[in-house]
């Protein structure tokens, strides 16, 4: 085969082509545009060629749907998920329930008896609070005696003698002071430091 000959038969293929793709794409008018022109002018041929007469098409309806263009998630993106959702509250049973009544029913019970034993603390007597400060002792240590004094007055006292009317010198010590109460003689005894 020479060239020429098959310079030639390149050039008749090529035109049994064009001719195949002029046919087939001619009802194209450039009214519609991508697919689904295509495929409009494709089903016209098509009609025209198996039978005499012209079909109306509906256009619209052989036009594809745009797909959506929507962005999923980005994976170089960190993604942090929702907290869950809390737990549903607890339900307590009946004997939960009854648990908790004798709970708080027990709790009110120790309250009030509470408030009884403070009410009858605060109604009951109580011994003067003690005025004056012990100083010091002096005198023989067969017979000391305490020396006090309330900021204003020096009062000298030894064991057993009564100070304004309240106080009781119990016991007089090398640092200390031994002081009961006149009217609560089963009370026990207080005791003052030097200085105090």
């Amino acid at each position: 085969m020479t060239v020429d000959r098959r310079s030639r038969l390149l050039i008749a293929v090529a035109g049994v082509l064009a001719l195949v793709a002029l046919v087939r794409y001619w009802p194209f008018n450039g009214a519609e545009e991508g697919l689904g022109g295509q495929r409009a002018a494709s089903v016209a041929s098509a009609a025209k060629s198996t039978s005499g007469e012209v079909v109306a098409l509906d256009l619209p309806d052989l036009r594809t749907a745009p797909r959506s263009s929507s962005v999923g998630r980005d994976p170089w993106r960190f993604y942090v998920a929702p907290p869950p959702p809390p737990p549903p509250p607890h339900q307590p049973t009946k004997e939960e329930l009854e648990r908790m009544r004798l709970a708080e029913e027990e709790a009110a019970r120790a309250a009030a008896e509470r408030a009884r034993l403070a009410a009858i603390e605060a109604a009951r007597p109580k011994p003067p609070p003690i005025t004056f400060h012990y100083l010091g002792t002096f005198g023989p240590k067969n017979r000391p005696i305490a020396v006090f004094s309330d900021g204003k007055d020096i009062v000298n006292a030894r064991e057993g003698e009564i100070l304004r009317g309240k106080f009781v010198v119990a016991k007089i010590g090398y640092e200390s002071v031994d002081i009961k109460f006149v009217d609560f003689p089963d009370v026990p005894a207080q005791r003052l430091a030097v200085g105090r």
